[in-house]
């Protein structure tokens, strides 16, 4: 490891996660078991927990459940200091109802008139970028509000100026948008990112882009020149193109416990390497292997160590750690 550690500022809304046990209908439970969620904050745990520096900017209603979140993402190592809190508006809520085929998995989310939702995007301290190695993002926050959308690219445009990477996952969520008012906003976003991730379906659907993968992926590259895109492909593993040249990582063999943050872990652990190193292979094969850990944890944080991430990079069939 490089005597640096990697660093990142990450941006957007976090909410309070309510969820079902045992596969219970919402309707039916008794009790709901609490955390939290949020694409970003996600992310900024895994990177911390990887033993990246991260921080996490958003605005929180002051409140218990304000205070619930900012506390549970201090407790991984990230940086909360740079929140903005208010007296007003609300902290979002969204419930997970965990379903076995053929009933779905069902996210209902609550999250009308959050405080971030509300953000003023001149009240952030753009500065901080200047300390930090890349800003991540995603489409989730862009979608919020419109006031979520100027701070996006508010906070892209400076991390131009002082140098610092832009990272950014297109991350579509069809509760929040639709596919077309998503590329609308998206597509020139897009064109100032220099860490792309998407997945093969929102690249389809949302980004427009068709034919085998690595079509896919040269067609991203080409219309949004980034540094590096990279292509998820759920169960067929992951891709990366940079400066001409594919890169490949296979998927895990896995159960699903709970498949919800695995994207979030897996563009840390990109993103990390990435930093890093500039390896992109490396940064691929630890997304993946992120991914497929996470998917073994309930809730979205990512409880876990780089030395267990490496163990199963190097072992990828075992059963019991003995």
């Amino acid at each position: 490891m490089s005597e640096k550690a990697p660093s990142v500022v990450a941006f957007g809304e976090t909410m309070i996660r309510f969820s079902t046990k045992n596969f219970e209908r919402i309707e039916q439970a008794k009790e709901l078991a609490i955390g939290i969620g949020g694409t970003e904050s996600n992310f900024a745990i895994a990177f911390a927990r990887l033993g990246g520096r991260a921080a996490w900017i958003s605005k929180l209603t002051n409140n218990p459940l304000g205070r619930f979140v900012a506390n549970k993402i201090r407790e991984h190592g990230v940086d909360v200091s740079h929140v903005i809190w208010t007296d007003k508006y609300r902290v979002g809520l969204y419930f997970i109802e965990f379903g076995k085929k053929p009933r779905p998995t069902q996210v209902i989310y609550d999250r009308k008139n959050s405080a971030i939702a509300n953000i003023d995007p001149n009240e952030i301290n753009w500065n901080i970028l200047k300390k930090y190695d890349a800003f991540h993002t995603t489409g989730i926050t862009v979608a919020l509000s419109e006031n979520c959308k100027k701070a996006v690219e508010i906070g892209i445009s400076k991390a131009k100026e002082f140098g610092t990477k832009v990272s950014f996952d297109v991350n579509y969520r069809s509760k929040l948008w639709s596919p077309e008012e998503a590329f609308k906003a998206l597509d020139p976003i897009l064109k100032n990112v220099d860490i792309l991730l998407v997945t093969k379906d929102d690249a389809r659907n949302v980004l427009k882009v068709s034919g085998s993968y690595e079509d896919m992926i040269f067609t991203l590259w080409e219309r949004y020149n980034p540094e590096v895109v990279i292509l998820t492909l759920g169960s067929e593993g992951a891709m990366a193109l940079k400066d001409g040249k594919i890169y490949r990582a296979e998927p895990y063999e896995l159960e699903v416990v709970d498949r919800i943050g695995a994207g979030d872990a897996f563009d840390a652990g990109f993103v990390y390497e990435y930093l890093r190193t500039g390896d992109v292979e490396k940064a691929l094969n630890l997304g993946v292997a992120m991914a497929a850990y996470a998917h073994t944890i309930p809730g979205d944080v990512m409880f876990m160590t780089r030395e267990e991430i490496e163990t199963i990079m190097r072992q990828r069939h075992h059963d019991v750690v003995r």
